[in-house]
């Protein structure tokens, strides 16, 4: 009778601990980094591939070597000079060490992202290059317009495609594009294209479902092409196109 006794006291001791295990996990997935309740946040370490993810809006992945708060993978973000390890690490396996969150905006690409203050590469790895760095490319001299071309895939069920960006001259190919061109996404997936700086925004055109048109007034030095990939997916059109021209100010 005893033993019996003893035996379900046991069982009961061990569910407990497992339902308060379980407990303590959704209550920590929930509420771990709830800033506006001004509750304690502390960085957590993680372990992974880290993989770039292109598409519409670029991200990095990190595909996580035990699920957290039950998702495979997470974002990961940093400050520029974090930024750095990020596109260095690419496709390695790595240790990161940063405050988890749950996004409160669109701009993000996962259900958490971790800001990232440590990086480390483990298992060893080849680093890759950095990014390309256009910020100091300006247009050629004496091109007076130019035409800009958005191509790309969305909406469709697949994993949408890069922004494919076409810049030509009288039917000439102007490179690097990053040099007359520029765009964004909203955390809506409202999608704007812009001109270098010296210059204003034309004629815009593209896929009729995704609204093409302009942001302010023509001849604004704040105007920029305006277009709207969801609409136009939700009519049925991924396969989806924006085009603008550019004119030097002066």
């Amino acid at each position: 009778m005893f033993h019996h006794f003893l035996s379900r006291l046991w069982a009961s001791l061990i569910l407990f601990l497992c339902s308060t295990s379980a407990w303590s996990q959704v209550e920590h997935c929930r509420t771990s980094t709830d800033a506006q309740e001004n509750r304690a946040v502390v960085p957590q370490t993680l372990t992974g591939r880290l993989v770039f993810r292109q598409g519409l809006r670029s991200w990095f992945e990190l595909k996580l070597d035990r699920p957290y708060c039950g998702q495979a993978s997470l974002q990961l973000i940093a400050d520029d000079q974090s930024k750095i390890a990020l596109e260095r690490f690419r496709d390695c396996r790595v240790e990161t060490r940063g405050v988890i969150d749950t996004p409160d905006t669109g701009y993000y690409s996962a259900a958490y992202f971790q800001s990232v203050t440590i990086m480390k590469g483990i298992d060893g790895c080849e680093l890759s290059a950095r990014f390309p760095d256009y910020s100091k490319y300006k247009p050629t001299p004496g091109i007076r317009y130019y035409r800009v071309d958005f191509f790309f895939r969305y909406g469709d069920g697949e994993r949408d495609t890069p922004i494919n960006v076409t810049v030509t001259h009288k039917g000439r190919k102007l490179r690097p594009w990053q040099a007359y061109a520029s765009y964004y996404l909203t955390g809506g997936f409202a999608l704007y294209g812009s001109c270098a700086e010296s210059y204003v925004l034309g004629r815009v055109s593209g896929t009729v479902e995704g609204h093409p048109g302009h942001f302010d007034e023509l001849g604004s030095a704040v105007d920029k092409a305006a277009y709207d990939p969801e609409s136009a997916a939700a009519a049925g059109v991924h396969q989806q196109r924006l085009t603008y021209t550019c004119v030097r100010k002066n």
